[in-house]
């Protein structure tokens, strides 16, 4: 072997072992493990004893393993769902354990205790005691489909349902936590979460394993999965392994939903309409109305097999997911006031200008204004007053043209007549947020040692806010804004299982 064969030999090896820990630090954020012990009635340890772990919702055998001479074994990396363990040895009767479900993060154990008989018989083991980690002192809280599907949410965001995991205090306000970097009121919508006392940005949020944090301020994130499209997320609060690395507060994983070997579907929309509010106190004595409302979120999901029969039977190989979500919301923006100039004012006509008297009334009589001037380094003198201003500067004229053509007159002589100030105008402008949610993920279980998949995220947020976007003045055609912060993820993972003991996992 020449020595440049075997400098080759030595990066390759270096290579590998570098993608197997990268990807051994994510790899509980996407799935989960299955380890225990074999033994025989006695409490001794049955060595070779051939364990078998079948995921039942895509009836694959995800792993087959062989325990070691302390009768261990260990399965990581596993896909996450229901599961079946068998395990079976010469001499023994083989054991069977239903009822597993893996969740993300989770390290399980499941020790199976086999009795002498036939290779033949099989003990089945149905009402299976919670299984729970042994591996590790990790504390953490899980949110599974159910919970995400039942538990009230006032905005469909996932993200608000992580306060309710203990040690978890949320620094905004109340429960509307909007999807999408920006609020439908314009401002930022933060993730400021503590967790466990940890600064609001130390936490790390991943989609599948891939980092889905907004780094420009560690508050905000990348995209916004539909509630419908997550199978679960878990928490992670403290004590968890050196693979998560970088953050020092909360971990928050969370995982797609992907299709299994039976079709499924649904579809779905949740309603809020301001013709189901009641008014508000003394709201019809005084004769205000109800502000205007709109929220429709709907959508749908279907999921499955690919099986294209006499072409590519898929059945138990390709599975598919996809959900789409629509938002359609609509807010009333509140009242807001500005000081806009007069009709005449724009014309640089003061003969009839509105001021205030003695006695506080708005009467209108003619004002003297400066109409000339001249300017030194340090000041500007009057040289000339009017009431007319018939030279206005070309930037002036640019303003007119461009900035108060567009910004109707101030208040109505009904609003004079009442006290109000001629040059204040009043006004609402309807805030609207539509957004549209799509997930796509496809499974492949290319071989009995490899599996992979895809997954595409995309969030569009085009977003109109009447009084603009960190603004508080609202002047109709002037003040709002339309922003779009579109989010796009896209995702690929390998795993393959080099033998019983070694993983390669490449994403």
């Amino acid at each position: 072997m020449t020595k440049y064969t075997r400098w080759m030999r030595g990066a390759l090896c270096m290579a590998v072992v570098a993608g197997m820990a990268l990807a051994a630090g994510a790899q509980d954020s996407t799935s989960g493990s299955i380890s225990g012990t074999i033994t025989d009635s006695t409490g001794a340890a049955i060595k070779g004893a051939t364990v078998v772990l079948t995921n039942t919702d895509r009836n694959q055998v995800e792993r087959t393993l062989t325990t070691n001479s302390a009768g261990f074994y260990t399965a990581t990396s596993l896909p996450l769902g229901n599961y079946i363990v068998k395990a079976s040895s010469p001499s023994f009767a083989a054991v069977v354990t239903n009822g597993i479900t893996l969740h993300v993060a989770d390290a399980l154990t499941v020790n199976e205790k086999m009795k002498p008989g036939s290779a033949s018989e099989t003990v089945t083991v149905t009402d299976q005691a919670p299984s729970i980690n042994l591996t590790d002192a990790t504390s953490a809280g899980l949110i599974n489909s159910t919970q995400i599907n039942q538990l009230v949410m006032v905005t469909r965001n996932y993200e608000s349902l992580v306060e309710l995991q203990p040690g978890v205090v949320f620094g905004g306000s109340g429960d509307n936590l909007i999807r999408g970097p920006v609020g439908v009121g314009g401002g930022s919508s933060v993730v400021n979460f503590s967790v466990n006392g940890g600064r609001d940005t130390s936490n790390n949020w991943t989609i599948d394993g891939a980092d889905n944090v907004d780094r420009g301020a560690n508050l905000t994130l990348y995209v916004y999965p539909a509630p419908d499209s997550i199978a679960e997320f878990k928490t992670l609060r403290g004590q968890y392994s050196a693979q998560f690395g970088r953050n020092a507060a909360g971990q928050i994983d969370v995982v797609t939903k992907s299709g299994t070997n039976s079709l499924h579907g649904s579809a779905y929309e949740y309603l809020r309409n301001d013709a189901f509010d009641a008014p508000g106190y003394l709201n019809d004595q005084l004769g205000h109305k109800k502000a205007p409302y709109r929220y429709n979120d709907f959508g749908f999901t279907v999921g499955g097999p690919v099986w294209i029969p006499k072409v590519y039977n898929g059945k138990d190989k390709t599975f598919f997911f996809i959900s789409e979500n629509w938002l359609r919301e609509i807010a009333d923006q509140n009242a807001a006031t500005a000081y806009v100039p007069t009709a005449d004012e724009r014309a640089g006509n003061f003969s009839n200008e509105w001021y205030q008297n003695s006695a506080g009334t708005w009467v209108q009589g003619p004002v003297n204004v400066c109409t000339a001037y001249t300017n030194t380094a340090t000041s500007s003198t009057c040289t000339a007053t009017g009431t007319q201003v018939s030279s206005i500067s070309p930037t002036a004229q640019a303003y007119l043209k461009d900035l108060y053509s567009v910004i109707p007159l101030p208040q109505t002589a009904d609003d004079i007549a009442h006290g109000l100030d001629p040059h204040i105008l009043s006004s609402k402008i309807n805030n609207s947020y539509p957004n549209l949610d799509t997930v796509i993920r496809v499974d492949e279980r290319v071989s009995s040692k490899l599996n992979v998949f895809y997954r595409y995220i995309h969030d569009t947020f085009p977003e109109f806010v009447g009084g603009g976007t960190f603004t508080a003045v609202t002047i109709p055609g002037l003040s709002a804004t339309l922003t779009n912060s579109p989010g796009t993820q896209q995702l690929a993972k390998g795993t393959y299982t080099i033998s019983p003991t070694m993983l390669l996992n490449v994403g």
